[in-house]
């Protein structure tokens, strides 16, 4: 049944991994390709109660996991209001990273293949954001506060298909005789993912795989792209980071990829603001309401936009003389309240006595 090959094999092997699973063409022969490896996994899976057949690519999983003795975790999620690629990953993440808490896992597998790859890279190159920016690492690593344990938890997002084809991994499905859903809403064009896949991505490919596999090959080996920030996820109340403000285009990149993080995608005109207000000394912005960037010499903080609070006026002192500006002093008023304040004032003084 071994067909294609997969990347971070011995990094699999060696871990407690989690598969993103939908039932689809590529989470369905991810899950197969690992099985066919001796990779142990178990199973997540989303049901955004959205489609007919979702109750069924949810009964799949669950059977599949009983006859390969694995463990399927499924949430139902509420209907989504608004934007709905943007919310249907926030839930899933959130659903994701808490399992990684509560069992320990060290890798969350994607099933993204090259053609996600590239289809990412020309919707970023199309909205405009650094080369850096426009790639989707195969592997990077992330954070997550554990309130429960107090510490912080680092586990790895890997994307072993990413040099592989939507074509070649349909032909490894029908040849082995493999089950999968067709989900039918990635033929709506309303999202834009799927219009730069039917209308560019998918063509590109057909025509120019080979090419395109070795140039994103080499756009990765020479990138920064993985985040050198080390974010915190502060469960129940978001995620929060402090970024050193000297270098004003690589900040932007770096807030533009922190933001992504933290579930908001900043358009061309809030990325040519930040340009502008970048080479201020001091500056306070909250972008739609969800996320908070401020700049006090030269840091920057970031964090989930916080509503105002009452605060005892010895904290916001407190906060103020450690060169906390007024909106990451909610959000660390509030971390306080859950445990995870001191973690974030480590970072802050880390970043403070490297440039000392």
């Amino acid at each position: 049944m071994r067909s294609l090959d997969l990347e971070f094999l011995e990094d699999l092997k060696a871990g407690k991994n989690l598969l993103a699973f939908s039932g689809g063409v590529d989470s369905s022969a991810l899950y197969f390709l690992l099985k066919s490896y001796g990779i142990p996994f178990d199973v997540a899976i989303v049901d955004y109660g959205i489609r007919r057949q979702s109750a069924l690519e949810v009964s799949y999983a669950r059977n599949l996991c009983f006859m390969d003795n694995k463990q399927c975790f499924v949430k139902e999620a509420q209907k989504i209001q608004g934007n709905f690629e943007n919310e249907a990953r926030k839930v899933r993440y959130a659903f994701f990273e808490s399992l990684i808490k509560a069992q320990g896992y060290t890798h969350l597998i994607l099933a993204h293949q090259l053609n996600d790859v590239l289809e990412w890279f020309l919707m970023q190159f199309c909205k405009g954001t650094s080369l850096e920016r426009m790639q989707m690492p195969p592997k990077s690593q992330r954070s997550i506060w554990d309130l429960a344990k107090a510490k912080t938890i680092d586990y790895w997002l890997v994307r072993p298909l990413w040099k592989i084809n939507r074509m070649q991994i349909l032909q490894y499905l029908n040849t082995n005789q493999l089950f999968y859903f067709e989900d039918f809403s990635n033929f709506d064009t309303h999202f834009m993912r799927n219009y730069f896949r039917q209308n560019f991505a998918d063509k590109l490919i057909e025509k120019f795989t080979s090419g395109i596999a070795f140039s994103l090959e080499l756009l990765q080996e020479n990138s920064k792209a993985q985040s050198k920030s080390k974010i915190i996820n502060v469960e129940s109340l978001g995620k929060c980071c402090v970024l050193e403000g000297k270098d004003c285009q690589n900040v932007l990149e770096e807030l533009d990829f922190v933001c992504k993080m933290c579930g908001v995608l900043l358009s061309r005109v809030q990325k040519l603001e930040l340009k502008e207000i970048l080479k201020l000394e001091h500056f306070s912005r909250a972008f739609k309401h969800k996320i908070a960037i401020e700049k006090a010499g030269e840091k920057l903080f970031v964090c989930s936009y916080c509503p105002k609070v009452v605060m005892p006026k010895r904290v916001r002192e407190q906060y103020r003389s450690l060169g906390i500006p007024p909106k990451f002093r909610i959000f660390l008023f509030q971390a306080r309240i859950l445990g995870a304040e001191q973690k974030i004032l480590d970072i802050i003084f880390h970043l403070r006595s490297k440039d000392e």
